[in-house]
């Protein structure tokens, strides 16, 4: 699922919007607003061409497959391309999979940019981003696949729709935390969450995502990690003025599966600790 705040990984209470505030006041990013207007452009523009891209794509592709496999083509573009507009660093252990359902530690929006650029990939997320301003549309047309956990009657179709995708060759990602976190721990996995790929005993790749920044700037947890009460608008502002962020991305060495879905949560979410 995606972009859900609650409170800090260690299990600390939420933050209010004031405490959000107070932080960012305490611990601003120094420097860096002459970067905010070149990288907002450079966003705005590549996100632009990608979309107006694979639309055109789609226009020529009849198959359901098809149509699926430039999605998943053009996230990855898209990705890699964000990255490099907003300085991203990366370090990464382990091979990136393909053809299963990936699961990662979730610390924010930057986290879709950072696996995408990876793994050629899908991503399943929570009903209501489909309804959200200009994310839901975007998400919606990236071909992500949309879960509503309150109808478990929608969970079968939802587990074919991810075998489909993982048996032309994809990957489909998930954050089984249901929530982002400040990267102190990784929170329990929700069984709830890895229902569909349970029921439909599917390989599930995992891997551990850790962010940090350059030296005299606040700690990621401060300004790369998205979670609490943050707002979005000062949140992404301040990573714009970052020089660069470092992001070391592990990948599972093999992939877990299980018909019981508390179990394999429980599985999975130690083998992400374990990275």
């Amino acid at each position: 699922m995606t972009e859900t705040k609650t409170g800090a990984a260690d299990g600390s209470a939420p933050q209010t919007e004031a405490d959000a505030f107070e932080d960012s006041e305490r611990v601003p990013v120094p420097g860096g607003l002459w970067r905010v207007p070149p990288r907002m452009a450079a966003l705005g523009a590549w996100t632009t061409a990608c979309y107006l891209a694979m639309a055109a794509g789609l226009l020529t592709r009849r198959k359901a497959v098809a149509k699926s496999d430039l999605r998943r083509v053009w996230t990855h573009r898209w990705g890699k391309g964000v990255c490099r507009i907003m300085g991203i660093r990366f370090s990464v252990e382990g091979a990136p999979p393909s053809g299963t359902l990936l699961v990662s530690n979730h610390l924010g929006y930057l986290d879709i940019p950072v696996l995408a650029s990876h793994v050629q990939t899908l991503f399943l997320s929570k009903a209501e981003v489909a309804s959200w301003p200009l994310m839901g549309f975007f998400a919606r047309q990236a071909g992500t696949l949309f879960v509503q956990r309150e109808r478990k009657r929608d969970l079968p179709q939802v587990a074919s729709q991810i075998a489909q995708e993982l048996g032309s060759g994809g990957a489909v990602v998930l954050f089984p935390e249901g929530t982002s976190g400040a990267g102190d721990s990784v929170l329990p996995f929700r069984a709830s969450l890895l229902d569909p790929p349970a029921r439909g005993d599917l390989p599930v790749s995992y891997a551990r995502l850790t962010y940090s920044t350059p030296p005299g700037y606040p700690a990621a947890g401060k300004c790369v990690c998205w979670w609490g009460d943050m707002s979005f608008g000062g949140h992404f502002l301040g990573l714009l003025r970052l020089p660069y962020v470092h992001a070391e991305v592990r990948f599972g060495a093999e992939p877990l599966s299980h018909s019981d879905r508390k179990v394999l949560a429980l599985q999975l979410w130690k083998a992400v600790q374990s990275l």
